[in-house]
């Protein structure tokens, strides 16, 4: 094996990444730019195909997915035109096989292949597949048709029981969140639960690679410091072309308290069938204009009747709520049988009045952005965001601050990434107003505000 990884000229990560691509069936290499990442992927997917060919097994076929075909014409095959050695194979386009590097004597390819539409790929068959930059795509793993399960639904060969799945990430991009979950956090959905320790991630440095000149490493340097933690460090909690840099788990997200029932409650609601559906609560704080999300519903597959009644369960019958805004989709009318109706209908029909939220997109996420930042109580209280979180709403605080800018739109955020929770919240800030005029605190109520402080500190103290 050591003359085999030798042949292949890898460094010392890159043999460790071999290592362990070799040992688990689901293998994550990265986190920053400049290791060598995707030089190792098709190196390790042709090393693939010749211990196949050595094991006697003939036209066996492994994939190199990049998103898109420019992507995998300048990342890719361009490289492996000039690095692979002619005496192994040949790049060529087959009728059989597609576009691939085709071993000579029939003894396997390495088929090249974009992600523009992953769905084309159910039926297919590889015997391992190396996904470039895999969170350059966008990956909802609670959709049922979503890109990671469509690709390893293809991922078998006869004679081949060990089939791998191997890929390359940066932190960012429309699958950031669905990358961090499975292979950082190794927060494994149930139905992957037989799996859980074949996810493994060997995290990539720049400087695991001795090849990089110094001004590459001057250039990381002087990045922006959001995009220096994540292209330099790895950090996967920031990354470039992230919408809301402004969070702070530590700041943002509070422990549930009890709240007055004189301050003003709404709800607001994202419809979903196929995706989620969601509906946040919200509260806000009249002398402060702080709002809090106090409880979220996030569920897949519901019909509309079932929406209704689940939001109608999760509010108690004490609790006024003042308004329930919605996406104003929800009033299109849909043809059933001999009558029309629209999902308002469905919601009325259970009880649920809705108000049309505002859906204009730019609008609302610059105030959300404005609803993120520091604001100030007056009366000699540390500043806070003016927009707090429940830690109890697990959903929104996992999937807002991976959002990304759209690639087109450069202003808004990708809708194609989980943005279910996102929307309700911008729809419930919809009519709030991000910088209200404080009520004037008289010295009682700074008296009142200390000692209710002086309380806390010594309960915090007891506990």
């Amino acid at each position: 094996m050591s003359k085999q990884l030798d042949l292949f000229k890898f460094w010392p990560k890159q043999k460790e990444a071999t290592r362990l691509a070799d040992r688990h069936k689901f293998f994550l290499y990265g986190g920053t730019r400049g290791p060598g990442k995707s030089y190792w992927m098709r190196w390790w997917l042709l090393r693939f195909l010749l211990l196949c060919q050595g094991h006697g097994l003939r036209g066996v076929m492994v994939g190199l997915f990049c998103e898109d075909y420019p992507t995998l014409r300048d990342r890719q095959i361009s490289k492996i035109e000039i690095e692979f050695p002619r005496s192994i194979g040949v790049l060529k386009e087959s009728k059989a096989y597609g576009l691939g590097f085709h071993l000579h004597n029939n003894g396997g390819v390495l088929a090249l292949r974009n992600l523009d539409d992953p769905g084309k790929y159910v039926g297919g068959e590889f015997a391992a597949m190396g996904i470039d930059q895999i969170e350059r795509n966008a990956i909802d793993l609670e959709n049922d048709s979503n890109m990671f399960d469509t690709l390893r639904g293809s991922l078998r060969w006869p004679g081949i029981a060990n089939t791998r799945f191997v890929a390359t990430a940066n932190p960012g991009g429309p699958g950031h969140l669905a990358v961090k979950r499975l292979w950082i956090d190794r927060d494994i959905p149930e139905r992957l639960s037989k799996y859980r320790d074949e996810f493994v991630f060997l995290k990539a440095l720049p400087s695991d690679n001795p090849a990089l000149a110094d001004s590459y490493w001057e250039m990381l340097d002087t990045l922006p410091d959001d995009l220096r933690r994540a292209w330099r460090e790895g950090d996967w909690d920031v990354f470039s072309g992230q919408a809301f840099k402004v969070w702070r788990r530590d700041a943002h997200v509070v422990a549930p308290f009890e709240l007055p029932a004189t301050w003003p409650k709404w709800r607001a609601i994202d419809w979903g069938s196929s995706n989620p559906f969601c509906c946040v609560w919200l509260c806000q704080n009249p002398d402060s204009g702080r709002v809090y999300v106090y409880r979220e519903a996030y569920e897949r597959g519901l019909i509309d009747r079932a929406q209704a009644r689940l939001v109608k369960s999760m509010t108690p019958a004490t609790e006024k709520i003042d308004y329930t805004l919605a996406d104003p989709s929800m009033w299109t009318k849909k043809s059933h049988e001999d009558s029309t109706f629209s999902t308002y209908d469905e919601y009325l029909a259970e009880g649920v009045y809705l108000q049309k939220a505002d859906n204009e997109r730019l609008t609302g996420k610059r105030k959300m952005s404005t609803m993120l930042e520091m604001g100030d109580d007056g009366a000699g209280s540390s500043p806070r965001p003016m927009l707090q979180v429940f830690e109890t709403c697990v959903n929104l605080i996992r999937t807002l601050p991976a959002l990304p800018y759209d690639k087109v739109n450069v202003e808004d955020v990708d809708s194609s990434a989980e943005d279910h929770a996102y929307d309700a919240l911008r729809y419930g800030l919809s009519r709030v107003n991000p910088r209200p005029v404080r009520k004037p605190v008289d010295e009682r109520s700074k008296q009142v505000d200390r000692i209710e402080k002086l309380v806390r500190r010594s309960a915090n103290r007891d506990m």
